[in-house]
């Protein structure tokens, strides 16, 4: 297979640049825990196992049978007609033949459409997925404290009968209907800075009436939806706020980033119980698939209006809505990048919000 830009590389250099973060920042660092989802115990980039290290920000909590069986039955809510149980079929199928004809478990099994890949493996890395932004809000909603989701691939593209855009399921779209299986009276609102419209999660989400959801993406760019700045959807709870190429923080971007605040939390209009964001890094100055000009620097300052925006718009006597993120796209990993690469952006988001 060709270079994808979609590769295994965008966690492991964030989870090192996390682990660096927790070392040597003397004032932040122990406050940012990192949990190993895995099913056997990482080794840290450099081959060393976590639990040499003298910290233990590392901890390892792999999910249960009944964690993944339950995140299975969200993406069964979720997506319509065969969907996952085509893409579960294919995946086990493809991955039991190649054990028979001798060859590795793990292979490339073709394309979806020209930018969305499967491998023997997809099924059960995106059902892991799943389970850690649900498990990211069940964290979230009992400690009140931000939880960021790290996972691959992107989601925020996947319609509720399509997977397309690198995206094969809806990941954020799962979280919400996750948190109202839970309480039909609970209220989600879904904010998505990836530089690209999630018209998956718009697809899904505008058929709640306890959710919402706000995008901010450059147009023109993939997926050509979303185009104008408007309320829509079947529950009038979907906006749409395009941005131009080259827009930068100071430069259009904060304007934005302001409307977009305000439609998930308002004062006496809508007060959300779960704010999931798509944290998207491709408006990166320095990331190749979009054309717009924001820094590593930027995400934290996001971060931190997104954070006391929530605070000041909270109900008395309400409890604060819970936060979680979760990765969707940002493809620059390069050490040289101007203006911060992906790995950098989300330490930036994460120490703003800790």
């Amino acid at each position: 297979m060709t270079y994808h830009p979609e590769q295994p590389e965008r966690i492991s250099a964030t989870i090192k640049e996390l682990r660096d973060f927790v070392i040597n920042s003397k004032d932040k660092g122990n406050l940012l825990e990192l949990v190993d989802v895995a099913e056997a115990k990482s080794a840290a980039l450099d081959g060393t196992p976590y639990d040499n290290y003298s910290y233990d920000s590392f901890l390892h909590e792999p999910f249960s049978d009944a964690e993944l069986e339950h995140a299975r039955k969200i993406l069964l809510k979720t997506h319509k007609g065969d969907l996952v149980t085509r893409i579960e079929e294919s995946c086990k199928s493809a991955k039991e033949r190649r054990i028979r004809e001798g060859k590795d478990a793990l292979g490339h099994m073709g394309h979806l459409d020209p930018d969305t890949f499967l491998t023997t493996e997809t099924y059960a890395v995106c059902l892991r997925a799943t389970a850690a932004w649900i498990k990211a809000v069940d964290v979230a909603s009992k400690n009140r404290r931000p939880v960021m989701a790290l996972t691959r691939p992107p989601g925020h593209h996947a319609t509720s009968d399509s997977s397309n855009g690198f995206c094969i399921f809806n990941f954020a779209a799962a979280t919400a209907v996750h948190v109202l299986d839970q309480d039909a009276d609970y209220r989600v609102s879904i904010l998505d800075w990836d530089v690209h419209y999630g018209q998956g999660v718009a697809d899904i989400i505008q058929h709640f009436p306890n959710a919402r959801y706000v995008s901010i993406h450059q147009t023109p760019a993939f997926p050509y939806m979303g185009e104008s700045f408007r309320v829509s959807g079947a529950n009038q709870n979907i906006l749409t706020i395009p941005i131009q190429p080259e827009t930068s923080w100071t430069c259009g971007y904060k304007d934005a980033f302001y409307k977009a605040l305000d439609f998930i939390s308002k004062d006496g209009e809508w007060s959300p119980d779960v704010v999931i964001v798509c944290a998207g890094y491709d408006a990166l100055d320095s990331d190749d698939l979009a054309s717009c000009s924001l820094q590593a620097n930027d995400y934290g300052e996001m971060s931190k209006l997104l954070q006391q925006h929530l605070e000041r718009t909270m109900v008395p006597n309400k409890r604060q809505p819970a936060l979680i993120l979760g990765l969707e796209g940002g493809y620059q990993l390069s050490n040289y990048a101007g203006g911060g690469n992906l790995q950098q952006a989300i330490v930036k988001t994460l120490e703003a919000l800790i």
